[in-house]
């Protein structure tokens, strides 16, 4: 069942980025979330600008920022990025890949509250599940959505 919808912008542009939106009138530069009446945007930052960045993602609203999550290289050389949630609760994204299917985990202070996973091995279209708890509000549940999209199908 669709909730809410998660729009890429044309030129994405970082908080502190060095490279600036060209046409900022023309070219949109923040990912939204569409939810019922609601716009929401997803801004980020580099926290380190190397051959991988770290990068932080910040979800904001009228309310001001909603979530928090650090996507930082993995000191394992075979992994990709370890995902920190700093806020609205302290936690992990943790990549549970199956054979065929993406799959992630919630993890807030050691506890797993729920799963992000691709709802079949065998798909036409790409279809990904959120099982969370209803105490992580839709907005912050499709934020962490944009997070297990942005690691998993980069």
């Amino acid at each position: 069942e669709r909730v809410g919808t998660l729009r890429w912008p044309d030129f994405a542009e970082a908080k502190n980025a060095r490279l600036k939106n060209p046409l900022p009138g023309v070219l949109s530069k923040d990912i939204e979330i569409l939810y019922g009446e609601q716009k929401y945007t997803i801004g980020f930052e580099y926290l380190t600008r190397d051959w991988n960045n770290d990068v932080r993602f910040m979800l904001e609203g009228r309310e001001g920022v909603l979530a928090v999550a650090d996507a930082v290289k993995s000191k394992e050389f075979t992994k990709g990025f370890d995902i920190h949630i700093t806020q609205p609760f302290v936690g992990n994204l943790k990549r549970k890949n199956t054979l065929m299917k993406k799959r992630y985990e919630v993890i807030a202070e050691d506890i797993l509250i729920g799963t992000i996973a691709e709802k079949s091995p065998i798909m036409v279209k790409r279809e990904l599940v959120v099982n969370l708890p209803a105490s992580v509000n839709v907005p912050v549940q499709i934020f962490l959505l944009f997070l297990c999209c942005n690691d998993a199908y980069k």
